[in-house]
Parts: structure tokens; sequence; C-alpha cells
């Protein structure tokens, strides 16, 4: 058999989780993919997939070699597209992860933009606030407001979120407005639960003294959106980036409070996979992403 036609066979069905979804995606038998597979375990005298009537799951040897066959197969299929003189020229599929306020607040025009300058750049975007896996997920390119902490992986940062703490007008002519740090447990405070701990927020004054503040957490979601609309709802108080922010601030929807301690900054990495020769769609991705949001000033 072609080893690197079962590579490839193997990859689709870890992808697709099931030998039937690859062969309906592919038109061929399922028969013929769990040969390919079993030819390939032959081969490697290992293991890659338990096998029960319900569900495939890699073994620990297929992990490994599902993450090395991807990092393989893209070298390989990079070099060849070199060689055909394609890497002139932005074409295929772009994989993209994002967490779902970003996409839709941030990155919607720009993404749209370049589409427009790259037709033949097809993009097949995962909105999720959760960490995903870029090997497992085939994901090309995934944007994370955070440090980074995956190994194996490179980054290039793309800005700077400016986070603020803010409320209605509405909450704070119920409630005041807090004017330290340690006021905060006296407020209704609407907090991020992928943030851990979500109960404690830390504030750093002028002077550069940090102070951990317990919360009193009337409400937590996992969604930014639904943290947003809490808070233009006149529910609390929330602490959210400064492009969330700015247009229901400028609308008098939302107001800042405590804005006599210093704005916490997150930096956001455009995160991809290495390797020796990143495809055109990859690199001309990023770089236009990185020039529109270094145009953008609502962020700031």
């Amino acid at each position: 058999m072609d080893k690197l036609d079962c590579i490839r066979t193997f990859i689709r069905v870890v992808q697709l989780g099931s030998f039937t979804a690859v062969a309906h995606a592919h038109n061929i038998t399922q028969g013929s993919v769990s040969k390919k597979v079993a030819w390939l375990e032959q081969q490697l005298s290992v293991l890659l997939l338990h096998r029960t009537s319900r569900q495939l799951s890699l073994t620990d040897a297929g992990e490994a070699y599902y993450r090395h066959a991807l990092h393989l197969l893209e070298e390989h299929d990079s070099f060849e597209a070199t060689l055909k003189g394609e890497q002139l020229k932005a074409k295929g599929r772009l994989g993209l992860s994002m967490p779902t306020s970003l996409g839709l607040h941030l990155l919607a025009e720009p993404i749209a933009d370049f589409m427009a300058l790259h037709p033949e750049v097809d993009i097949d975007l995962s909105l999720d606030d959760q960490h995903i896996d870029l090997y497992r997920d085939n994901i090309d390119i995934a944007f994370r407001a955070s440090d980074l902490k995956d190994s194996g992986l490179k980054a290039k940062q793309l800005m700077v979120n400016t986070m603020v703490y803010c409320a209605s007008p509405d909450y704070l002519q119920r409630h005041g407005a807090p004017q330290t740090a340690s006021e905060l447990t006296g407020h209704h405070c609407l907090t991020y639960s992928l943030v851990y701990p979500s109960n404690v927020w830390t504030l750093t004054s002028r002077a550069g003294q940090s102070e951990k503040v317990p919360l009193n957490e009337s409400f937590r979601t996992d969604s930014p959106e639904m943290l947003l609309k809490m808070t233009v709802l006149g529910q609390g108080i929330s602490t959210l980036p400064h492009w969330m922010v700015a247009p229901y601030e400028a609308s008098g929807e939302l107001v800042q409070v405590l804005t006599n301690y210093n704005k916490q900054t997150i930096p956001l990495y455009a995160v991809y996979k290495a390797s020796h020769s990143l495809p055109l769609r990859i690199r001309a991705f990023i770089d236009f992403i990185a020039e529109a949001l270094d145009d953008d000033h609502h962020h700031t």
C-alpha cells in the first residue's frame, strides 16, 4: 500500500471520528479505510486506535504519531506546493480558531477584506472561547489572548488588550461607583468563568501596589458577549476589553469605574504550528490581520 495515503487516511479518521465518516467523505468503502489504518499499524508494529462498537479513540502512541504525521504531511505538501509554484499565490483551506467576541467585534471585517483580496483561500472558522489543540482540530491559526504555554508552536503578537472596569449609569445611580478596590466587595460583580479564580480580581494602584479583592459573584458566565450584555442591562460591574466597551461608552450606555487604578493588559497572539516552509495563505493572513489591528484604534 501507499504509506503516504495510509497516513492521510489515519489523520482523517482521527479528525472525523470514525471509519464510516471518512468512507462517506471520500466515496470509498469503510473496509478500505479500516484496512489502510490496520496496514499502517502493522508497519509501525503499534496500535494507533482503540476500537469499540461505539467509538474510536487514540492510544498514547496514536496521539504522538498523529501529531508527527500532521507535521510531516504539512511539510510535504508545502514543499510540493513550492516546487509547483503555488506558493506565489495564497490558496487552499485556512483553518482558524478565535474567541467569539474577538471574531464578532474585531476580526469579522478584516477577514472579509482578506477574502476579497484572496478569493482562492477558503476560510474554515471556529468561534470558541476554550483553548483548542491546533494539531487535533486541524487548525492553521488560533488567536489567543493569554500567556502561551504550548510547546512546538510559534506565535506573533498582534496587539495588547486593555481591560477596563465598567458598569451602566443605571447601576451606578442605584449602588454608587466604587472609589477603591476594597469597595468592590459591596457590589454586584459580573465575572468571566474561564479565568481562574473568577471570584478574585487583582487591582494595581498607580503606586504599583497590588490588591486581591474577593468578589460577590452575582453573575458568572463563560461568554464575554453575555457579560457585556448583562453589564449594559445594569446588573453590576464587569471587566472587559476596551474595544468591546468603547461603542457603549460612546453611546452613554456604559461608564468606566476605578480609573484611578492601572489598567490590566493582555496580549493577543496569532498562534500557528512551527514549519520550515509556512504556506503562503498562513503567512499572508497573519500579516494582513496584524496590519489591520495596527491600523484599528478601537482596541487602545
